[in-house]
Parts: C-alpha cells; structure tokens; sequence
C-alpha cells in the first residue's frame, strides 16, 4: 500500500471520527416508516426477476468501473455535494436495475440514463417534503440496489 493510500485512509477514519462524534448525527431524519420509502421505488417501471436466477450463456461482463468514459457527467458530479452519497445510491439502484431488465451486462447496461435518477429523486424529495436528500433517505433504496447488484452478478457472472 503506498504511503499516499495510506493517508488517504486516515483522513478519511479521521474524518469520519468527527463526523459521527458531531451533534448533528443525533438526530435522524428519514421516512416515519419503510413502506413510505418502498413506494418510491414503484416510481420506476417494474421489472420481473425470476425466482432462480441463472448466469446468462455467454455474456460478456464488463465491470462499472471501466466504463468511465460512459459515465453521464451528472454522476461525475455527484461524488460530492450536499446530496451526493444520496444521488449515488440512487443511480446504484437505477443500473442494477437496468442490468437486470435488459440483461445486458457490458458497459451499455451498467451505465444507466441520469434521467431516472432525477425522476426518483424527486418523487422521494416531495413525498417526503426535503430539499436535498441524504443516505438516510435512501436507506431502503440501497437496499434494493444491493439486492438488484447481487442478481446482476450472478446473471453476468462476475462483478458489477
């Protein structure tokens, strides 16, 4: 590990030290219940996973991360900012989902249109009556996300 890396990572423990030692996290600000979050995600179309997922013969896996060139500039954006982490889970979601839906595992089907990410972004920005919002807010999203990725792999065999 180089020594740039290194103080990489210790900025950012130190960072996040301060963070969660700060007031400001005590109070937690998010839907009243999980299933005013689970609506928002009825924004999008819904997409039919099977029951036992398969690998897909013969895809051709093409990772997120060597996509860059294909990236939409508003997710370059969104790396920081006060609604970043947010709008990054948010996009997670929407590619997972994407990838599933059109079973296409290179760089067309992972890198997904920003579009939809403003749409649920702000249906979760009226219902819930925020401004901008934060990864308390996306909590459930990421959760689907996760849910979504994990499928993904296992149909494109490999990572995502």
């Amino acid at each position: 590990m180089t020594r740039f890396a290194k103080r990489e990572i210790v900025g950012v423990a130190l960072a996040l030290m301060g963070a969660f030692s700060s007031p400001i996290w005590a109070e937690s600000v998010g839907p009243a219940d999980g299933a005013q979050e689970e609506a928002f995600l009825g924004v999008l179309p819904k997409i039919e996973v099977p029951d036992d997922v398969q690998p897909i013969p013969g895809a051709m896996n093409e990772e997120f991360r060597i996509c860059r060139a294909s990236w939409p500039a508003e997710f370059e954006q969104a790396q920081s900012g006060p609604e970043a982490r947010a709008l990054r889970d948010i996009y997670g979601y929407v590619q997972a989902r994407n990838v599933v839906a059109t079973q296409d595992c290179t760089c067309a089907g992972k890198v997904a249109s920003w579009a939809d990410v403003e749409i649920l972004a702000g249906a979760m920005q009226t219902d819930l009556g925020v401004q901008l919002l934060t990864w308390q807010h996306t909590k459930t999203v990421v959760e689907e996300a996760d849910r979504l990725t994990a499928i993904a792999e296992t149909m494109c065999g490999g990572g995502f």
